[in-house]
């Protein structure tokens, strides 16, 4: 089978993801930091993996794992994002894939085209998207499929360890650590793996201090950043009618965050902090970051940006070296 960037794999053959996956786009934004108000301002674009956001870089290690194990099929429940990533994914191991859509969630078009190219099941379900899973849990468990969802045993693992690439890269790019971390949250997975990275550059020497982890999302529902500012060292899951979801913010809506005592944990052990971006500064920043940088990112991932800009004012310039995770998006 031939893989998007046109390397080979043979049937059977174990897949290395770090191999093809990862290594994406590390560049200071001098045009940016300005905006921001920040002294130097790093964007780390996840958009050059596969299906265009760093779900990649979990979703091969789960399928190769689901395949080392004889599993018949992976499933996982997914608004889009972990969809299109799981499916590609698991077309290039050759195993079945099942992606659970809520029913009432408005599937983006670029990810349905990369969940039907791969030729994966869609199953769209009554529910919230915490209810499809535990449904596709429980279908994982009668059936004999590998359960690809977030937190379940063996998938956290796998997941922090290979989003813990993510600070790797950075330090291997600028051989230091930044001063701030800034990176969108929904269950937390992304922001907790890159800290553990980080954790372990410190551990061995190779860095002098672990960035300041700063999580961002929506206002309209995330537990990571109302646990935060609730001065809670224990996550919360919020009520179910906190949750609002919109087309710009459901990759940070959640009213359980499966990784997310992981993810508050990193921002206090860091001495980090969490906040809310309103849509119209997502929308703002995203902008910003195509017209001034080229880049097409995902309006929820601009969070980040809009959370940074609140440091400073017009008057100030917040010293040190800041870094942002961004997500991209198909525009096919």
């Amino acid at each position: 089978m031939t893989i998007d960037n046109g390397l080979h794999l043979k049937k059977g053959e174990k897949v290395n993801w770090r191999e093809f996956l990862g290594s994406t786009t590390f560049i200071e934004s001098r045009n940016l930091s300005h905006l921001v108000g920040c002294e130097r301002l790093f964007l780390k674009f996840e958009g050059g993996n596969p299906t265009g956001t760093q779900k990649d870089r979990i979703a091969l290690a789960i399928v190769e794992n689901a395949r080392s194990q004889g599993a018949k099929a992976v499933c996982a429940a997914s608004c889009g994002n972990f969809g299109a990533a799981l499916a590609w994914a698991a077309r290039i191991v050759d195993i079945p894939a099942h992606i659970y859509i809520p029913e009432g969630y408005h599937l983006p078009k670029d990810r349905l085209k990369r969940i039907q190219d791969a030729r994966a099941e869609l199953h769209f379900l009554p529910g919230q998207y915490e209810d499809l899973v535990e449904l596709s849990s429980k279908d994982a468990l009668e059936k004999g499929w590998y359960n690809a969802n977030p937190g379940t045993p063996g998938v956290k693992e796998i997941s922090l360890e290979a989003y813990e690439e993510i600070a790797f890269e950075i330090y291997r790019d600028i051989r230091r650590a930044p001063n701030y971390l800034f990176c969108p949250v929904g269950n937390g997975t992304t922001l907790a793996g890159i800290y553990l990275g980080f954790k372990k550059l410190y551990d061995t020497g190779k860095i002098q201090a672990v960035p300041r982890m700063v999580a961002t999302s929506t206002r309209r529902g995330n537990p990571i950043v109302k646990s935060f500012k609730m001065n809670s060292r224990i996550i919360g899951d919020l009520s179910r009618e906190e949750v609002k979801e919109t087309d710009i913010n459901e990759p940070l809506t959640n009213w359980h965050s499966y990784d997310g005592q992981e993810a508050l944990d990193a921002i206090y052990e860091s001495n980090g902090f969490a906040d809310y971006a309103s849509e119209s500064k997502m929308m703002e920043f995203s902008k910003w970051l195509r017209l001034e940088e080229g880049l097409h990112v995902l309006p929820a991932s601009a969070s980040t940006l809009a959370v940074m800009s609140d440091l400073a004012d017009d008057k100030v310039t917040v010293k040190g070296t800041f870094a942002a995770i961004l997500t991209g998006r198909d525009f096919e």
